[in-house]
């Protein structure tokens, strides 16, 4: 298994999309496997080491969901707390009435997501925005949709949850992160502000072409990013997170446990948690990235086993939850899927034809897709409407879950209603739900 791990990881360096690779994988309390691969400085002389530091991205919400979940169990939050009661100064009282903490936490509070907006100002300027920016974005813009009605991946909503657990514990973020998370699990998870200046800290990239540029880090992120530490210690992380010592085992599962919409519909994320299953497997945990993944964590609880990998190179095919796939199949000890010889046969897939949708929000229009049967290969296919080519054909797996060609561990599940009539689908990465659901049409 180590020389197949290492095998993965020097192999996607040679393809010369990234600088460099961490990767940790750790079951119970032992370390099965933790190495470095390429470099962590713009000129190519610092090889990433174990001890290298790596931005965690938005596995950062998943961080931060558990702090939330500490300080319920505190008595110093509920889930059911309302916006308002929370932060009385937030300028659209409407919207805060109505929106709860659970619903900033699992992304179905309609929060339109700050980040373009103000992204794109801090790109221009280099000036960090400020509580008062925020605000002004959210009180100029409407919700998405009724909070609960829906799932929408919001960076919004753990911003706001930084806020709260500030607020409601007078303390920095950074004190209730060592608080809550470090000082019990023995770890050190720390903000980029707190970590810029270290020697240890990966150089970030990006791919230009065929040439790899440095960008910085932002420090001012916080909440729905921001946080940084090695490969090893947020592979140590889950662990610690589901067997009581941070949080409780209840507290753990409520956070792996999908959050269900107003219609009865599961949004396949919990509380701060991406769910799925990964080759037979459970699976939770949580990816970060940017225009490409930096990070991912997989956890499978029933094993006991996590796997991290770290990509200090945005916008590259390196990606790292296609790299963590590779791991996760190691270290299960498992292969590739080859699907036309596990697909099952069914003569009753037309139950799964029909026009799909996702909702419209401020960033995109509404996004439709086709499932129609290809009569001549008797197929399932999904295509975008708003594309001319076929689609990609669906291998069907059983249990109304479907794979394709490429991403062979990629998943596509429908939904059923109490009858057994198909509701609706949701792509998952690699086990770990993507986001998005799209609603079957005209039903």
């Amino acid at each position: 298994m180590i020389e197949r791990l290492d095998a993965i990881g020097m192999g996607y360096i040679l393809q010369g999309k990234t600088m460099g690779i961490s990767i940790a994988v750790v079951q119970v309390e032992k370390t099965i496997y933790n190495r470095g691969f390429g470099f962590a400085d713009s000129a190519g002389t610092v090889p990433v080491t174990n001890d290298n530091i790596f931005a965690l991205a938005s596995i950062s919400k998943l961080i931060g969901s558990t702090m939330v979940m500490k300080l319920v169990e505190e008595g110093k939050l509920s889930l059911d707390n309302t916006l308002i009661e929370l932060l009385p100064d937030f300028p659209n009282k409407q919207q805060a009435k109505k929106i709860k903490l659970r619903h900033l936490i699992s992304h179905t509070s309609g929060i339109q997501d700050y980040a373009n907006a103000i992204d794109s100002v801090y790109l221009a300027t280099g000036i960090d925005p400020t509580k008062a920016d925020f605000y002004k974005y959210f009180e100029s813009h409407d919700l998405d949709f009724e909070p609960g009605a829906n799932f929408n991946y919001s960076n919004s909503g753990f911003l706001l949850m930084a806020m709260i657990i500030e607020s409601v514990t007078g303390n920095p973020f950074q004190m209730e992160v060592d608080r809550i998370i470090n000082e019990p699990a023995g770890l050190d998870i720390k903000l980029i502000a707190e970590t810029i200046a270290n020697s240890k800290i990966s150089t970030y990239f990006e791919l230009h072409g065929d040439s790899i540029k440095p960008e910085a880090l932002w420090p001012w992120i916080k909440g729905d990013g921001g946080l940084t530490t090695t490969a090893l210690d947020l592979a140590r992380f889950p662990l610690s997170w589901s067997d009581g010592t941070i949080i409780s085992q209840s507290s753990f599962a409520e956070m792996c446990t999908p959050f269900i919409l107003n219609d009865g519909l599961p949004s396949a994320y919990g509380l701060g948690v991406r769910t799925g299953i990964f080759e037979g497997e459970k699976v939770v945990g949580h990816t970060g990235g940017h225009h490409s993944g930096w990070a991912i964590m997989m956890y499978f609880p029933d094993l006991k086993l996590s796997v991290v990998v770290f990509v200090n190179t945005d916008k590259t095919p390196t990606d790292a939850l296609t790299i963590a796939g590779d791991v996760s199949l190691a270290a299960l000890r498992k292969e590739a899927p080859i699907l036309k010889d596990i697909e099952v046969a069914d003569s009753a897939l037309d139950r799964f034809t029909g026009t799909y949708a996702s909702f419209s929000n401020y960033y995109h229009k509404e996004m439709t897709v086709s499932m129609y049967l290809n009569e001549s290969d008797g197929h399932l296919y999904q295509k975008r409407l708003d594309r001319e080519e076929d689609g990609r054909r669906l291998y069907y797996m059983g249990h109304n879950a479907f794979a394709y060609d490429h991403y062979v561990m990629d998943r596509i599940l429908f939904d059923t209603d109490d009858t057994g009539k198909v509701i609706a689908y949701k792509e998952y990465w690699n086990g770990l739900f993507k986001g998005g659901i799209f609603r079957k049409q005209n039903q």
